[in-house]
């Protein structure tokens, strides 16, 4: 009876065993994802459903998918719980997908697990990457602004904005020479120093990457706005080479630089007295002056037509105003200023003031007298001297004839 009992028992739990090893996991009978075709650099949605073909159930259903070039799911793995005996289950995903996904189709891996049975399978799906065109742009310069005479290493920054990878780049300054009817060629102001070109092996969408040219400046080149094509030659991921033309701005200006003088006067600085003088202004910069006012004041005096108007001054340009210095008596002699405040709009359109200062030595009368004095016996003590000299000589020639 024992026996039979125990036989009884060791076949069930070999049908229970028997039963547990036949039972199967779910199939995904259903994979769909959006956008479709997927696109480098973006991410789609990956809808799965799981049925439960077998007669068994499934215990701790869980479904994941792999990370795999170019897939990187958000969230690996979802539980999906139990799924009993012909019973449907769905889970949804956000999966991106690699910039550097070329054309073509990739297999997408699934992952489907259970606790009980205790078993695990894969299985793939095909995910379309289709990617439109690349397509490379300058989207920024380290300087918009150049002077007269300059050498300057320029970075441009640029980006592929299309949405697959490109490929030997090439990013290279052009000619911009203009052709007159008479077909003379008038060469361009800005113009590349030493290689005209950077080579980029790969850009993918969305990245970036930075070329480094110097630029050489004419010496005489206009102050103005200038325009610079840059082209940019790629190869697709078919192979195919295409070109793209940007344009770079700069504007050429330079600093404006004053320096003046006193040129003339109608007579010397002595206190009491009114002396007529010529300022000379000069602009030693690159940059263009306009609008140009001179203020004058001194701490010797006052000033007539202390305020005139000289409008612009180019670079190496020198303009003069003239005015009237009244020198006060009772001011203290010596070595005093002549101010003269310059307000101007420079190239960039910004008013700017700048101050200058002429030293001038202001006499008494007194010293003037002395200094005056000093000079006329110097000049008779010369005329003296000039006749003794030619008297000298024409008493030696008379000698001479006798």
């Amino acid at each position: 009876m024992k026996q039979a009992i125990i036989y009884v028992f060791l076949v069930m739990a070999i049908m229970a065993f028997a039963t547990t090893a036949m039972a199967a996991l779910p199939d995904a009978t259903q994979v769909t994802y959006n956008p479709s075709p997927a696109v480098p650099g973006s991410t789609i949605t990956v809808f799965v459903q799981l049925e439960n073909k077998d007669y068994s159930s499934n215990t701790g259903v869980t479904l994941g998918i792999e990370t795999e070039y170019p897939f990187t799911p958000k969230e690996a793995t979802k539980a999906i719980g139990n799924m009993e005996s012909y019973a449907k289950a769905s889970a949804e995903f956000t999966v991106y997908v690699d910039p550097s996904a070329e054309n073509k189709s990739y297999n997408l891996k699934l992952k489907i697990a259970s606790t009980s049975p205790a078993a695990t399978k894969t299985a793939t799906f095909p995910v379309v990457v289709s990617g439109k065109e690349p397509l490379i742009k300058v989207i920024s310069t380290s300087e918009d602004k150049l002077t007269p005479g300059e050498e300057k290493d320029i970075s441009l920054t640029v980006q592929n904005i299309g949405t697959s990878a490109a490929y030997d780049i090439m990013i290279e300054l052009q000619e911009d020479r203009t052709i007159t009817a008479a077909g003379a060629i008038i060469e361009r102001e800005i113009t590349p120093l030493g290689a005209a070109a950077v080579y980029v092996p790969k850009m993918n969408p969305g990245e970036q990457a930075t070329a480094t040219l110097k630029v050489s400046v004419n010496r005489n080149a206009s102050l103005k706005n200038y325009t610079l094509p840059v082209e940019i030659s790629y190869r697709n991921s078919s192979g195919t080479r295409q070109t793209d033309t940007s344009y770079i701005g700069f504007k050429v200006g330079g600093n404006v630089d004053f320096d003046s003088t006193i040129k003339e006067k109608s007579s010397e600085f002595i206190a009491g007295r009114t002396v007529d003088i010529t300022l000379e202004l000069f602009n030693r910069g690159d940059g263009k002056a306009e609008f140009t006012l001179i203020e004058l004041s001194t701490d010797a005096g006052t000033i007539e037509k202390d305020k005139q108007f000289i409008g612009s001054l180019e670079p190496n340009d020198v303009d003069s105003v003239k005015a009237k210095i009244i020198l006060d008596k009772a001011l203290a002699t010596g070595t005093k200023t002549l101010t003269a405040k310059i307000t101007y709009q420079d190239t960039d359109a910004q008013m700017k003031v700048e101050t200058l200062q002429v030293p001038i030595k202001v006499y008494s009368v007194a010293d003037a007298a002395t200094e005056s004095g000093g000079m006329n016996l110097i000049i008779v003590l010369a005329i003296i001297v000039v006749v003794a000299v030619i008297g000298f000589v024409l008493y030696n020639k008379m000698q001479k004839k006798k």
